[in-house]
């Protein structure tokens, strides 16, 4: 039995489920924390574990620098062990098993291969590389060494959406379509996860969910590409710049300076310290649980040049925050 052998009916339902999939996948809409704060307790019931502290941040790489400033003070402890694959194979894999003994083979490989999305996998594939490399550099810089288990094991804790856009369309096309109804529980779950949080950091004390980016621009071939903006973009600053589906790593960082800048003119700051052209300044959310953030902002007293720089909010004075970021300069 392969796909051809689906009703007319059946087949024409595989395009809505995926579209389903993709835009609540791919949403560029603010979460709500509410319904994220659910959905991340709904899978920490599921896996029988204890309702851990919820921290929402405006993107991954802040969800991975919150994660980064406890292991610079020993504090990583607070977080627990990381909740990875084979905590959320309760729930995604036990699922695909089950479901595998009632599809005859055949169908299931015409129905995986309809179902995959490549743009969604580009786009968790992209994102995650910047970040490697990127904190590659960081810690070799703090650590005087690169080190990529350090990285994978905070990793090994994330929770993609897009990488579920694939299998939660597959699921939900069986369960509806071929009335396999008695999993339908379970794929709520997953639908509510893709489709209220973004990239979702799950440790046994602490779960850190990152809001949607706020810009996703691809080309006519479906890759993700922008010729002089972010193909992804996010509402703290943090942007990926890709050509045609192709990483443009060197782009990003030359530019990261206009993305803090431009969060800077939006939000209401407060100015903490000034030492010279230095100020450091913060941007305190009014929001419940959204980690407030702190920056360095120096301007060239002769060209008028802005750079801006993130830092930690631990600083209380301009030359703290001096110091320490021409620390991390080479």
């Amino acid at each position: 039995m392969s796909a051809d052998y689906l009703t007319p009916e059946q087949r024409a339902f595989i395009p809505r489920y995926r579209e389903k999939w993709q835009h609540i996948g791919l949403s560029t809409e603010r979460i709500n924390q509410q319904h994220a704060t659910d959905a991340v307790r709904a899978i920490y019931t599921a896996l029988e574990l204890t309702e851990p502290e919820i921290i929402i941040v405006d993107s991954p790489n802040a969800a991975f620098e919150y994660i980064w400033n406890l292991f610079k003070v020993n504090s990583h402890t607070i977080l627990g062990d990381a909740i990875d694959n084979f905590y959320w194979s309760r729930i995604y894999r036990n699922l695909q098993s089950d479901l595998l003994v009632r599809l005859p083979s055949n169908l299931q490989a015409n129905l995986h291969s309809l179902f995959e999305n490549h743009l969604a996998q580009e786009y968790a594939n992209l994102l995650q590389n910047q970040m490697e490399i990127q904190w590659e550099d960081v810690i070799e810089k703090y650590f005087g060494k690169r080190d990529r288990n350090f990285i994978k094991n905070i990793f090994s804790s994330c929770q993609k959406p897009e990488t579920l856009i694939a299998g939660g369309s597959y699921f939900d096309f069986c369960i509806h379509s071929l009335k396999y109804h008695q999993f339908q529980n379970k794929v709520l779950i997953l639908e509510k996860f893709v489709k209220n949080c973004g990239w979702t950091f799950f440790f046994k004390n602490i779960a850190i969910i990152s809001n949607h980016s706020t810009t996703i621009s691809i080309d006519s071939n479906n890759h993700l590409h922008a010729k002089d903006t972010p193909a992804i973009a996010f509402a703290d600053g943090y942007n990926l710049y890709a050509h045609h589906g192709k990483l443009k790593l060197e782009r990003t960082r030359k530019l990261d300076d206009i993305g803090w800048v431009n969060l800077l003119e939006k939000m209401n700051t407060v100015e903490i310290d000034s030492w010279e052209e230095y100020k450091l300044l913060r941007i305190v959310r009014e929001r419940v649980n959204v980690q407030p953030m702190q920056f360095l902002k120096a301007t060239n007293p002769n060209t008028g040049e802005v750079r801006v720089s993130r830092v930690s909010m631990r600083f209380a004075s301009a030359i703290e925050a001096v110091r320490w970021v021409n620390q991390r300069t080479p």
